[in-house]
């Protein structure tokens, strides 16, 4: 007997060229169960997609399903990944989701690039998104950003800086230490409404205080001592912006490899609530 393939229902997906970042990029889109409701699908776009695109499916329809015979949430899912990648592109990854920072080399110590979170961000607003409003019946103004890790990261940077961009952002341990602290020192980029935003990280990765905060010349607006990162990121991104809806999360017994699948049910909770 030949085995024949198993491929996920309902889902798509095709190569893009970035013109902003000069690499091709994996994108793949399940469509939900329901139509799409009036004014659109609303998005979820998932970074790291070859990784985190199948659990966010699945975390859809599983954590949102309206009783056994009943639909699930109708968010469009969009996973952004690499060509050619088992689980996660790590030099096109260290690019593409860590911001540029003034003085600090164009490559990490492993000898990854780094600093290309502009023109991925234009690659997003100039092509990707659009070619999904294209493709698909789609809910311009709810729009969600998923990112884990470096993918966190990106994911506040675009908060803070192309705050319209998206509707909710959702970073799970976000690595806050990127550039000695570098997104409290962000100018703030305007008012950009009821932005929504979600943090959070597992118990078992919590620090003390990040490394900047050690050094004597620290910004003043520094994590202080024996704070979660996420927490007080989250109490520093409310005051800056008391306008924003932002929560945060701690899950129970996760450590960084393994955050994202109870962070899965809380992303859902967060998106679905405003669905209902």
């Amino acid at each position: 007997m030949t085995a024949a393939p198993v491929t996920l229902t309902d889902t798509q997906q095709w190569t893009l060229h970035g013109e902003a970042t000069g690499r091709d990029y994996l994108i793949q889109v399940s469509i939900p169960d329901s139509p799409p409701p009036v004014g659109g699908y609303p998005v979820l776009y998932v970074l790291d997609g070859n990784a985190r695109f199948p659990l966010a499916v699945v975390g859809r329809d599983s954590l949102t399903l309206r009783g056994p015979d009943g639909g699930t949430s109708p968010w469009l899912i969009v996973g952004v990944g690499y060509p050619d990648t088992r689980r996660f592109d790590s030099e096109a990854r260290s690019e593409d989701y860590t911001p540029a920072v003034p003085g600090m080399p164009e490559v990490d110590s492993r000898g990854r690039p780094v600093g290309g979170a502009g023109q991925f961000q234009d690659f997003l607003q100039n092509q990707l998104l659009p070619q999904i409003a294209a493709r698909f019946d789609v809910d311009a103004s709810r729009r969600a950003l998923l990112g884990h890790s470096y993918g966190g990261l990106f994911a506040l940077y675009t908060a803070l800086t192309r705050p319209r961009l998206f509707s909710d952002y959702l970073a799970i341990s976000p690595s806050l230490w990127w550039g000695d602290g570098f997104l409290y020192a962000l100018p703030s980029a305007g008012a950009s409404g009821k932005t929504r935003v979600l943090l959070g990280a597992g118990d078992q990765e919590r620090g003390q205080r990040p490394a900047f905060a050690e050094t004597t010349d620290a910004p003043s607006t520094s994590v202080p001592a024996m704070c979660d990162n996420v927490v007080c990121f989250a109490q520093w991104l409310q005051t800056r912006h008391a306008d924003w809806i932002i929560d945060h999360r701690s899950f129970k017994g996760a450590s960084h490899g393994n955050v994202m699948w109870p962070a899965m049910q809380a992303v859902w909770a967060f998106l679905d609530k405003k669905e209902q």
